[in-house]
């Protein structure tokens, strides 16, 4: 393996940990901020991938509690709304007075156009404009560029399609959810592993699109598809 496709399958990983983050909490996830192999397995990632570690924090409340703080911050909150929703859909800027069906629109033609399917099941998350639908595609989309082999027009494709989709959609929607989990984080007092991780999801998009420079406006041009997203394809923890 060359550095420079460690660097790309690192990247894919930690765009992986960071999905993994955010999904609804179980006990084995507690597990690993608990006792820090989550928070060392991304630093890891992150510093292969990009040269640079930012010092996640410790797990420190048991797992009622974290569950707890996961419900009232990303699903139904204190008044039956999350505080940090993690649906892209539920921030009227976003919107942009457009309906909700128009912007679920952008995410599912982005999807449609590289032949990424969405992640199945009930819930949330299981739909297009997800926190962790979206970093499942651009996880997706980094180990398609592994694959795809050094200096080949597909590999550019799909760099390309990694800066298109964080300038359009990704960047916007953590641009109104980190500063709002990072508030409702410090007015409830709640464990600062969940701010920490908003603020390295921000700082990742940061690194992916200064390593891509412009990519983010460029036109994009479509590799070869038709594939789905998948499991995790590595041993995240090593």
């Amino acid at each position: 393996m060359t550095q420079d496709h460690e660097q790309i399958v690192e990247r894919s990983r930690a765009w992986q940990l960071l999905s993994i983050a955010f999904a609804h909490p179980v006990p084995e996830l507690h597990g690993l901020l608990a006792d820090r192999r989550f928070q060392q397995a991304f630093e890891e990632a992150l510093a292969m991938a990009h040269g640079v570690r930012i010092g996640l924090p410790s797990l420190s409340v048991d797992f009622q509690d974290f569950e707890a703080q996961y419900i009232t911050l990303f699903d139904t909150g204190s008044k039956g709304r999350p505080l940090a929703p993690l649906r892209a859909s539920a921030y009227d800027v976003l919107l942009a007075g457009e309906p909700v069906p128009r912007l679920m629109l952008k995410y599912a033609q982005f999807y449609k156009h590289f032949g990424v399917q969405a992640r199945t099941g009930q819930g949330d998350n299981a739909l297009a404009d997800h926190l962790t639908c979206q970093l499942d595609c651009l996880a997706w989309l980094t180990h398609l560029e592994a694959r795809a082999g050094a200096q080949s027009d597909a590999e550019a494709g799909y760099r390309r399609a990694q800066g298109d989709f964080i300038t359009r959609l990704l960047g916007p929607h953590c641009g109104e959810f980190v500063p709002r989990l990072s508030d409702a984080c410090a007015e409830q007092g709640f464990d600062p592993v969940f701010a920490a991780l908003g603020e390295a999801l921000e700082r990742l998009q940061t690194l992916e699109l200064e390593r891509f420079g412009s990519a983010g406006n460029l036109s994009v041009s479509r590799p070869p598809m038709g594939v789905a997203v998948a499991g995790p394809t590595q041993n995240l923890w090593r």
